[in-house]
């Protein structure tokens, strides 16, 4: 299985729990050569503790049995009663017992950090819905979450799905960067007039305050290339002349400034 295959059916164990992903060694051994080591560069799989239990190849009953430990060695003891006194104490190699372990959140990290999102990441436990940051449009700065079950990314009001957006060029985790581009600045899909609760109102006013007070951040950097000698009130009183001060006064505009 090359990085891409190997991906897509990451992806697919993500999208359908909302529990961590467990990967064994077993599975691994079915990858290309170098794609372990790729996904661990990435971020999408880490180490995790080794396997309690494991799948016993020595017979075609192919038992699922605990492991014991002792003296540095691993091993299974039969237990299928016509097979003990042939098979008894198997051995098992310690490489076997290895775990990688992906998740929800996990993805999430990876998303932003691919996607230069600085804001810390804010995880909440059985959670299908993750604000990753606010990506500059041609109109503003818009939020960016990822979706579970199924996997996606809305982004502007669109959702798209993750197995479509991410991808390993050679052996380089990638995002297609020029997608979400023509989703930031286009414009969003008209829902109708559903009911929204009172909590989701608020939340939504939240977050386009949010959106507002960071488009005069960003103006105000923008302002404090051109005129280094400017004071924090001139910008203000230029920013509120602008179709982004949203009918703001200049003094709200300087109070909201860092």
């Amino acid at each position: 299985m090359n990085h891409n295959t190997v991906l897509l059916d990451l992806l697919a164990h993500i999208g359908s729990s909302s529990e961590p992903v467990l990967i064994d060694w077993d599975s691994v051994e079915q990858w290309s050569s170098g794609v372990l080591e790729c996904f661990v560069q990435a971020g999408i799989l880490m180490p995790a503790s080794a396997a309690q239990s494991i799948e016993c190849n020595s017979c075609e009953h192919r038992c699922f049995m605990d492991v014991l430990i002792h003296n540095n060695r691993a091993f299974v003891v039969c237990n299928v009663p016509e097979m003990q006194n042939q098979m008894g104490r198997i051995q098992i190699n310690l490489e076997r017992l290895k775990q990688w372990k992906t998740s929800f959140n996990q993805l999430a990290s990876v998303i932003a950090k691919l996607l230069k999102l600085d804001s810390c990441v804010e995880y909440q436990s059985e959670q299908l819905s993750i604000r990753l940051g606010m990506l500059k449009s041609k109109t503003g700065r818009r939020w960016v979450s990822l979706l579970n079950q199924p996997l996606a990314l809305e982004i502007n009001g669109f959702k798209v799905p993750v197995n479509e957006l991410l991808f390993f060029d050679g052996d380089v985790l990638a995002i297609d960067k020029l997608r979400i581009d023509e989703r930031l600045n286009s414009t969003p899909l008209n829902t109708g007039k559903a009911y929204i609760s009172s909590t989701d109102k608020r939340e939504a006013r939240k977050l386009k305050t949010q959106t507002k007070y960071q488009d005069w951040q960003d103006e105000y950097f923008s302002l404090q290339k051109k005129h280094p000698t400017k004071s924090k009130t001139w910008c203000a009183k230029k920013i509120s002349t602008l179709p982004i001060a949203q009918g703001a006064d200049w003094e709200t505009i300087r109070k909201n400034l860092k």
